[in-house]
């Protein structure tokens, strides 16, 4: 008798139709429904990370650690804030010279709100979204993308295809570069909660250069 295992996966094709489905066609789909979901975003962010949460703590080959794991978390943060140092100077310049009207809008026109989003962001926007394009993602999928650079970039397109919702080009291509940076993150700490507070700087930063502004449904034309 076999002993227990994960959770049995379904065919190839079929979670190759599955996968292509959901991150990659749905997501370009809700861009022609942007309108009457535009201020749903979140909960529907969040009823997703709890379903993709429920399905990674029933696989039994899933470090389900990795959904809490803080150890090595201040390395790792030391990173993140480098990360964000080094192109902190163009990118307040592109949004200063680009978006002048926007350009630290959020910290000096709407304080209350801005404190709000850097403590609500991560955790009601950035770290479900990673349980959703990191933590479910690289789990249900690993056997389509078996060499983890590949599954880095399937996972870094998908999260970019998912804003084309905003109705925007630049919010799909900053997206796209950082699911690259959170897929490499996730990698290397096999924590989403570390993934999720690098998610959560980079939002909170870009919110308040006004860059944010890309991502907001109340700029989707």
């Amino acid at each position: 008798m076999s002993s227990p295992t994960a959770t049995r996966q379904p065919g190839r094709a079929r979670l190759w139709a599955e996968c292509l489905g959901l991150f990659f066609a749905a997501p370009v789909g809700l861009y022609f429904l942007r309108h009457q979901l535009a201020h749903r975003v979140i909960p529907l962010i969040i009823v997703a990370a709890g379903f993709c949460a429920w399905y990674l703590l029933k696989e039994r080959d899933f470090d389900r650690a990795a959904i809490w794991r803080v150890r090595g978390l201040g390395r790792h943060l030391k990173e993140m804030l480098l990360g964000l140092a080094l192109p902190l100077v163009p990118l307040a310049l592109v949004s200063y010279f680009f978006l002048h009207d926007k350009f630290l809008a959020m910290p000096t026109s709407h304080l209350a709100g801005w404190l709000s989003l850097l403590l609500l962001y991560p955790v009601l926007a950035a770290y479900p979204q990673e349980v959703v394009f990191r933590g479910f993602f690289f789990q249900r999928y690993r056997p389509l993308f078996p060499d983890p650079r590949i599954m880095v970039l399937a996972s870094g397109v998908s999260f970019g295809l998912a804003h084309v919702f905003y109705g925007n080009w630049v919010a799909p291509v900053i997206a796209g570069l950082g699911g690259l940076l959170f897929g490499y993150r996730y990698l290397r700490s096999k924590s989403l909660v570390a993934v999720g507070m690098e998610h959560g700087l980079w939002g909170n930063l870009l919110y308040t250069l006004g860059l944010g502004w890309f991502f907001y449904s109340g700029c989707i034309s």
